[in-house]
């Protein structure tokens, strides 16, 4: 650790351009990360965010809710195998604020807002009647406040927003939290047809005394036509939500290819451009171990610094961004790929520390001449 400090101090230019590059790799990396992650929540942390752990749909609906049709008798029937059942309904559809002519895109989740499914309420306060709405925080983005009217484009159904909450997405749009009531008085007035039909039902197996094996027993012998589907399910079969992330993944794992060969050639040409002084240190008894160790301290303390600039110089940016922007990176997943970065960099120090190895002392300091 003295020797690579040592170096360092003497070498202050050409290592501040090394943690001036790294920074910048480990910038790109967690933006990756966190767009790939953003991405994933727009999509679908509706779902993911729900306390319900299985839903049962129509086994004609390709595993997505808003194509699914679960009538009012198997609803009924799965309410009664367990309390922990609920009716869950997103209609994806268009809203306008406040007569405003600009319309924007939503889905309404239309729920019993006195249920586990009702999410946490951030600003204003839940549902207590039919005709109010709980929109997610985006939509302040658009200029969306607390006492707003919200109007269903399809269908005029107006409703007043009484609260915001966080983290509430589904296919890129969205969330409107409704009652049930208001969600079937739009459908009504949609179709022209008066239905209490829900369009799937959501089981959390927390608390309700039932094992998975038992809930697939029931839906496999007392629904006939329906599908039990976990939530990693659901969300998988949402479109777009797989070839989005299969895409950013495959970026995500080329960047990380590319940043391990770009820091593995820096220091290896770092480590040429020191072969002389390692034939010195040889030469008056130094061993390999003494060598190698001061080599990885060195690496090591380049990647934690530029580790911690390239946190900082993301979570700032990270701050800055607006709520519409898929972006989410937490301080875990931050953590593991900085962890990971470091690993690389020290893996990538193995060929420098193999030249290092093979370095003849008489040879490096001249003596061949």
């Amino acid at each position: 650790m003295f020797l690579a400090w040592k170096e360092l101090k003497h070498n202050k230019v050409r290592y501040a351009l090394i943690i001036v590059l790294l920074t910048l790799m480990l910038f790109l990396v967690l933006f990756l990360s966190g767009l790939a992650k953003g991405l994933s929540a727009a999509t679908s942390s509706a779902i993911d965010n729900a306390a319900a752990d299985y839903y049962i749909l129509d086994d004609s609906a390709d595993n997505l809710i808003t194509r699914s049709s679960l009538d009012s008798d198997s609803l009924d029937k799965i309410k009664g195998f367990t309390e922990n059942a609920a009716a869950i309904n997103l209609y994806r559809s268009a809203a306008t604020r406040n007569g405003d002519a600009t319309k924007l895109d939503i889905t309404y989740m239309g729920i019993d807002t006195d249920g586990y499914l009702m999410p946490k309420v951030t600003e204003g306060k839940g549902i207590s009647e039919a005709g109010q709405i709980v929109l997610n925080n985006s939509f302040k983005e658009e200029g969306f406040q607390v006492g707003d009217k919200v109007k269903d484009a399809q269908t005029g159904y107006e409703m007043e927003v009484t609260g915001f909450t966080r983290n509430q997405m589904y296919g890129h749009s969205s969330i409107g939290v409704i009652a049930l009531k208001d969600y079937e008085e739009i459908q009504k007035l949609y179709t022209g047809r008066d239905s209490s039909a829900s369009q799937a039902a959501a089981v959390k197996l927390k608390g309700s005394g039932k094992s998975y094996e038992e809930l697939k027993d029931f839906a496999g012998s007392e629904l006939k036509g329906k599908v039990l589907l976990s939530k990693s399910e659901i969300i998988s079969d949402i479109p777009g939500h797989s070839q989005e992330q299969s895409t950013i993944m495959m970026m995500l794992v080329f960047l990380l290819l590319i940043s391990s060969f770009i820091i593995g050639v820096f220091f290896y040409v770092t480590t040429m451009q020191k072969i002389p002084q390692f034939g010195v240190l040889k030469a008056v008894g130094a061993r390999m171990t003494t060598l190698a160790w001061s080599l990885a301290a060195q690496v090591l303390l380049l990647s934690v610094i530029s580790m911690a600039a390239g946190n900082v110089l993301t979570f700032g940016m990270a701050s800055a961004l607006p709520a519409t922007m898929p972006f989410v990176l937490t301080p875990m997943n931050a953590a593991v790929v900085s962890v990971l970065f470091i690993i690389i960099s020290l893996l990538a120090s193995l060929f420098s520390m193999g030249k290092v190895a093979r370095v003849d002392a008489l040879t490096a300091i001249g003596g061949n001449e």
